[in-house]
This record gives structure tokens, sequence and C-alpha cells, in this order.
């Protein structure tokens, strides 16, 4: 059994200039040859890959990480503190961060981890349909953002274009007064945002919205939302990450640790991902690891 994964994105397409793979920067023989070749040889090939990507102008490259390479990266940048993971899409964001002097806590409950800080917690499930790319090239003086990505046959959401009622939410990470949680609609394959209510305006205003896309129900919605500040579940291929506290006004600055963005004017671009980071068609984005700031 090998301990060197492929670095398949799922394009295989040979570059006509360079006979290596736009997806992974293979030649077609090393291609062929990798499931019978050493450990030694598939490490040569790696380390020549993202010199390749570059020269043929690919942004995006698997890393050479076996699912336990990703759980115990993902583990040991939850558990240190360090650098932010974000889910969702462009406009509809979870950020999971520890706050200054503030701790994170880490559990593994079978392909689960689940991580606890004052504010948020986040739920990431790493198993063999996860892979980890990344757009920056090796860097010795900074680390670079990774994308958890899944294979996009097994990334499925059931996502609404409306606002939906989902119920009591079973798998929430935070306790608290409310149980009832609805999808704000916004039709995206790659993530949904929703929010968990209890009793009050809030969910009174919800439970009328039913049915309406979320762009025509925010006026109602907005002034409610804002003053309740309900958890804020935002929902991946991947897991979810959960929020609790004040909703800032809009234009305010964001809060230290955990907080959610819902900005409608990038909702529109469309994207799942910022410019220059997109995925080979293959994947569907879970999360994505910011390393911290180099000051």
């Amino acid at each position: 059994m090998t301990t060197v994964a492929s670095p398949c994105t799922g394009i295989c397409k040979l570059d006509t200039v360079t006979s290596w793979c736009l997806g992974c920067g293979r030649d077609g023989q090393e291609i062929a040859d990798w499931r019978h070749q050493s450990e030694a040889w598939r490490g040569a090939v790696w380390e020549a890959i993202p010199t390749r990507l570059a020269q043929m102008g690919v942004a995006c490259r698997r890393l050479p990480w076996t699912t336990d390479d990703i759980r115990d990266f993902v583990t040991r940048t939850l558990a240190d503190g360090r650098g932010t993971w974000v889910m969702g899409v462009v406009g509809a964001v979870a950020e999971f961060t520890a706050a200054p002097g503030q701790r994170v806590s880490v559990a593994r409950d079978g392909d689960d981890l689940i991580a606890h800080t004052k504010g948020g917690a986040a739920k990431l499930r790493i198993n063999d349909d996860v892979r980890a790319l990344t757009f920056d090239l090796p860097d010795a003086l900074s680390e670079p953002r990774i994308v958890l990505a899944v294979k996009r046959e097994r990334g499925h959401l059931g996502v609404s274009e409306t606002i939906a009622d989902l119920g009591e939410d079973r798998d929430a990470l935070i306790s608290g007064d409310g149980t009832r949680l609805f999808e704000l609609g916004l039709g995206r394959q790659e993530a949904r945002f929703c929010v968990r209510v209890g009793q009050g305006p809030a969910r009174d205003a919800l439970e009328q919205a039913v049915g309406v896309p979320f762009s025509t129900a925010l006026p109602a919605l907005g002034g409610p939302l804002l003053t309740e500040s309900p958890i804020r579940v935002v929902q991946t291929a991947l897991g979810r990450s959960e929020v609790e506290g004040k909703i800032p006004p809009p234009n305010a600055q964001s809060p230290a640790g955990p907080h959610t963005h819902l900005l409608p004017d990038h909702l529109a671009t469309g994207r799942a991902l910022p410019v220059g980071m997109d995925l080979p068609r293959a994947y569907i984005p879970g999360a994505v690891f910011y390393p911290p700031k180099v000051v």
C-alpha cells in the first residue's frame, strides 16, 4: 500500500507543449507507472510538480498528503489556534479562529474533528474523499493557503433556492435556546447559510418568509436577525461552522474570534472561492485554511 498520495486532480489532459498533465504535472509515462514505482520515485515526481505546473501557468495543485496527513494538519492548526478556517462561499462565510487569549479544544469522533472556542465551533469530516490543494508555490518564508476539497460526486448538499425551515437542528455544536434551523436560501451548491432560532420575532419573520427568495425576504428579516443575533450555521460538504454572539451592524468591524459575513453584493459574484482560487471541476470546496499574516 502506497503512503504517497497520487497527484491527480481530475483534470487528465496533457499539455501539447510540455507533455505534462495540466492537472497533476506528470507526463504520460509517469502516470502509467505511478502504481508500480517505489515511494522514493513517487516522492521525486512530487518534488518536480510545482515547477512544472508553474511553467504551464497552472495555479491549483494537489498536496502530497494522505488522509492522515490532512487530519493531522487540521488538528494541529485548530488546537494551536493558528490561522483561520473559513467555510462558505464568497459573500456568505463563517470564519473559525480563536480570539487573542482564547483556547481551542479539539476532539475526534470517528472521521469528525470537532473544535470549540469562545464564540464558535466547527466540525470537519476528514475521510478518503477529502483532498488538500493549494494555489501557492512553496515558500520558506510563509505558509500556503490550503483548500480542503471534497470529490464533487460525494459533496451534494440539500440546497434551497428560498428560505426553508429545516426543523430541529440535531447536529448542533453550540447549545442554546434556539433549536429551529432555517436555511436562508442562497441557492449555492457549495454551501448553505443557516440561522438557528428560538421563539421570538426572528423566528416569526423566518416562518413567514418560508418559500420566499432571500433577496425578497431580506428587508423583513434583516431587523429581527440583527437584533436577536441568533447562532449562524454555515454548512459545506466537509462539515459545519457555528458562530454565536452579536452580529455587528453593516460596515462595522468584525469581532475578533469566530464571526460570519453575509454580503449580498459579494454573493452576486457567484464565486465559491476568491478570484485566483478556481478548483478543478472534480472537486467542491469544503473549507479554506488561511495562515496567520506575517507581520
